[in-house]
């Protein structure tokens, strides 16, 4: 059911009933008229194919009255809210229906908007009651089911014990395979992501052939039933998958500018309990194919550990680097080109490489004060870089921000103008690089070379500027500022705005009143 809109189906042998209730201004009360149909039985047919939230029916029909569809649908769809039609002569088993679930009877000769419309409140309220029940309950078994795995993975293994409950709990069996879903964002978002992709993962549960549950903060596990286990057909639903979430969340949440990362990862097929405990422990891992190649959806669980970086490799990039040091282009260049050539030859364990690159920025800065005088030391962003190519930005940027080099070529500087003009509209990197001619991929590896920044972080940054100073300078109200910087929702802005400025909007407000009082 839709939170915003109920769809309704009409049932009743005579047409002017229909053609009345047709006319019926359904949007006012946010319900939507789908169908009709003559007979219970055509009715059934069609809730079998669109499954309607509501369904307003008359009790005496040909074919199938309206209280055999009545126990039909209640039997099928429990959830699907039920109004009946009467005559004064129907009164005794309108009362009974009722008595059994209907939400309502209406008198066909007596009936007026009013009373549809009351009718129509009732029943969705009722509907709310369900699903809150239904959503409570679905949480309580996922979260039984989680632990109970986790407890499984952890035991020796029983073939027999294992498959049994994998086949009860989820329809499926041995050989199968496993898939994570895995979220990255930043910490401000993380919990409007998660529960937005929550949300999603219920719904199309109901559309497609997996369960899922949570195996830790933003992982979830997808157990495809046993009909969908052959491999081709589990990785194209995993692609399908994961691509309707970033629809999902790109509609429901469009001031993230894209600052989040999906990705699924998939185990080889498991063809004993054995074998499943290091598989569910594997495809909850963050493989390092996703910090070599930052634009995947779906990942293969490794089969072996990254290469280890040996002395050998390491002292011959290093002394490519060391070659160019003194010319900051040409080292950038080495960086960009020799250095990501050589970590992807290798492929080797991204913390290992996050190590070599802050000692030649610790070898780098001890070089360049002892011709200035003054040193530094390797940035933070180092850790926090998730890709290879944010890491090589990372290197190059800390060393041009040190020769202090000032550079911007056009487009960036066109797209930094429409960001700062457009703040309280959704900015994406799709929308952003139309406006300037250029490709969404190459716009954001230019916006990281001569920012030292993702686009992402860029587009926060000058979202929260403007928003100190509408907060210093005028008396908006902190929601209308968190809309005119294309924030609408004011519990996420508060979060990102106190994770980039240390304090709540509020707060600013009222230090900044005391500073001038």
């Amino acid at each position: 059911m839709n939170d915003d809109r109920f769809t309704v189906l009409v049932v009743d042998d005579e047409l002017p009933i229909r053609q009345e209730l047709r006319l019926f201004a359904w949007e006012q009360h946010q319900a939507e008229w789908i169908g009709e149909a003559e007979n219970g039985e055509e009715a059934l047919r069609f809730c079998r194919c669109l499954a309607p939230d509501i369904v307003i029916t008359d009790i005496t029909m040909p074919v199938m009255n309206g209280l055999e569809l009545f126990r039909s649908l209640k039997s099928e769809f429990p959830r699907i809210q039920v109004i009946l039609l009467t005559c004064h002569s129907e009164f005794a088993y309108a009362k009974e229906a009722v008595k059994l679930g209907a939400v309502e009877y209406l008198v066909k000769v007596a009936m007026d908007d009013g009373d549809l419309a009351e009718a129509l409140q009732r029943a969705k309220e009722s509907a709310y009651r369900e699903k809150s029940l239904r959503q409570s309950e679905a949480e309580r078994l996922r979260r039984k089911r989680s632990e109970q795995l986790m407890v499984m993975t952890r035991q020796p293994a029983d073939d027999g014990g294992l498959a049994a409950w994998l086949q009860a709990a989820f329809q499926s069996r041995f050989p199968l395979r496993l898939a994570a879903l895995h979220a990255e964002s930043r910490k401000e978002s993380r919990l409007f992501v998660h529960q937005a992709i929550e949300e999603s993962l219920t719904t199309l549960e109901n559309l497609k052939p997996f369960s899922w549950f949570p195996a830790d903060t933003g992982i979830y596990v997808l157990m495809f039933r046993a009909e969908e286990g052959d491999p081709p057909e589990v990785w194209r639903e995993m692609e399908t998958i994961t691509e309707e979430l970033y629809r999902s969340i790109d509609f429901r949440l469009p001031f993230l500018s894209d600052a989040y990362r999906l990705y699924g990862v998939i185990s080889e097929p498991i063809r004993r309990s054995a074998d499943f405990g290091a598989a569910y422990r594997g495809v909850c891992e963050r493989p390092d194919a996703v910090f070599y190649d930052g634009t995947g959806r779906v990942f293969p669980m490794p089969s072996a550990g990254p290469a280890s970086l040996d002395e050998h490799s390491a002292n011959d990039m290093s002394d490519k680097l060391r070659g160019a040091q003194w010319d900051r282009e040409q080292l950038a260049k080495v960086i960009r080109g020799d250095f990501i050539d050589w970590a992807m030859i290798g492929r080797f364990a991204p913390e290992e490489l996050r190590v070599f690159v802050a000692e030649r920025l610790r070898d780098w800065h001890r070089e360049q004060a002892a011709q200035a005088g003054s040193g530094r030391k390797a940035p933070s962003r180092i850790a926090d870089a998730g890709t290879l190519h944010e890491l090589a930005e990372v290197f190059v940027h800390e060393i041009e921000s040190y020769a202090r080099i000032k550079k911007c070529r056009r487009e960036i500087a066109d797209a930094k103008a429409f960001i700062a003009g457009n703040l309280e509209k959704n900015i994406t990197l799709s929308a952003v690089s139309r406006e300037v001619g250029l490709s969404p991929n190459y716009l954001s590896r230019l916006f990281r070379e001569e920012t030292g920044i993702s686009f992402n972080d860029f587009v926060t940054g000058t979202r929260i500027e403007k928003a100190t100073e509408l907060l210093r300078h005028t008396s908006l109200r902190v929601y209308e500022i968190a809309q005119q910087v294309g924030i609408p929702s004011y519990r996420y802005f508060s979060a990102v705005f106190r994770e980039w400025t240390g304090t709540a909007p509020t707060e600013l407000r009222l230090a900044n009143h005391g500073d001038k009082g």
